[in-house]
């Protein structure tokens, strides 16, 4: 009797046992399967793009000696002449390994120079989305997009400091001389018309020209500062010249149409470079603000120039306040406008004519690139 129910302990635990075994084994089955299918899930699906065979249509192209685009072609698609975009594409791979050619784990070769320097270019000419070249170059939208990032980046690091630097005095003459053989300004800097940035903005953006000594005089009247014309939402400040709105008598009415001559080549200079560069036309929505470079060339740069060393000004003393009472003097705007137009009046050889030259989409000389 005791060894009948022995046994039957026995079976019952070695039954229990087994039955956890096999749910414990279930479990884990079921556990893999959905380990599995998640990780399917996330995996990303590669494509084969074949980036060796778009790499050798694009120099067979382009930069082969018989190349299938040249000339006109080539400055049309690249917005410069080939020799220039050859010295910009060795600076920038010297300077930035991005564009260096590198090597996958499996051991295949990535992108060249060139299709990366040709995906950058082809954004900011046509102002297209980083997908839009992915038939034509093989090269996904992260990759497009970095290098165009990368580019401007490099661009500004390795030619900023001569081309995108800080007006020195040379220049500022250079400039000053420019307006006043052309459009009768003396002492002009710029025209600020066609920007119609926020009021609060404008002045900080050229405090450091501000600074330095451009002192000019306007029929016997000395004018410490620089000045820039500007339309009706500035301030009267010394450092710009606002236009009537409704001038009355022949002296404002040719100095109205003077001003007027000057912002009419500031719009078509701006629109020229819009046309170059397409970017700048459409809203580059899929950048960020910091990503959006605007590079303009003013005047030459001179390598024998010493620019001195500029002293801080420290905020709120005795000689920030004294400058800054200077530049926002309404006086001293409305002594300057006043001078600026009997100057204006007097001055016979400017041209007033605001007709638009002719300026057709597809003519392309050596001026415009070089």
């Amino acid at each position: 009797m005791s060894s009948s129910s022995s046994f039957e302990e026995f079976q019952t635990i070695f039954d229990t046992t087994v039955a956890c075994a096999q749910m414990a084994e279930q479990t884990y089955d079921a556990l893999c399967n959905n380990a599995a299918a998640s990780s399917q899930r996330r995996t990303r699906r590669y494509i084969c793009r074949n980036r060796e065979e778009a790499n050798q249509r694009l120099v067979q192209d382009y930069f082969e000696e018989n190349a299938t685009y040249q000339g006109y072609y080539f400055r049309r698609r690249f917005r410069m002449f080939k020799g220039l975009y050859e010295r910009i594409v060795e600076d920038v791979t010297r300077e930035c390994n991005f564009f260096q050619q590198g090597y996958d784990a499996r051991g295949t070769p990535g992108f060249t120079p060139l299709q990366k320097y040709t995906a950058a270019l082809r954004q900011l000419a046509y102002g297209i989305p980083p997908d839009a070249l992915d038939e034509t170059f093989r090269m996904s939208a992260r990759i497009t997009r970095d290098s165009l990032h990368f580019f401007c980046k490099t661009v500004i690091q390795f030619y900023g400091p001569k081309y995108l630097r800080k007006p020195t005095r040379n220049d500022i003459l250079q400039l000053q001389a420019h307006h006043a053989s052309v459009h009768g300004f003396p002492g002009m800097l710029g025209s600020l018309d066609c920007l119609h940035w926020a009021l609060e903005n404008c002045p900080t953006s050229y405090h450091g020209q501000f600074t330095r000594d451009s002192s000019f005089e306007v029929h016997g009247t000395p004018y410490k500062y620089g000045y820039y014309l500007v339309d009706g939402i500035y301030h009267e400040y010394a450092v710009f010249v606002k236009s009537f709105t409704c001038p009355h008598g022949s002296r404002r009415k040719k100095f109205k149409r003077a001003q007027e001559r000057v912002r009419k080549d500031v719009e078509r200079a701006f629109g020229a470079l819009k046309k170059r560069w397409f970017i700048l036309k459409k809203p580059a929505a899929y950048l960020g603000e910091e990503k959006l470079q605007e590079i303009i060339a003013i005047c030459a740069f001179d390598e024998e120039e010493t620019i001195p060393e500029t002293q801080p000004i420290e905020i709120g003393g005795e000689e920030y306040m004294n400058r800054r009472a200077e530049i926002r003097c309404t006086e001293t705007f409305h002594n300057l406008r006043n001078d600026l137009v009997e100057h204006i009046y007097g001055v016979q050889n400017i041209n007033l004519n605001l007709d638009p030259p002719d300026d057709s989409e597809d003519a392309f000389s050596e001026n415009d690139f070089m």
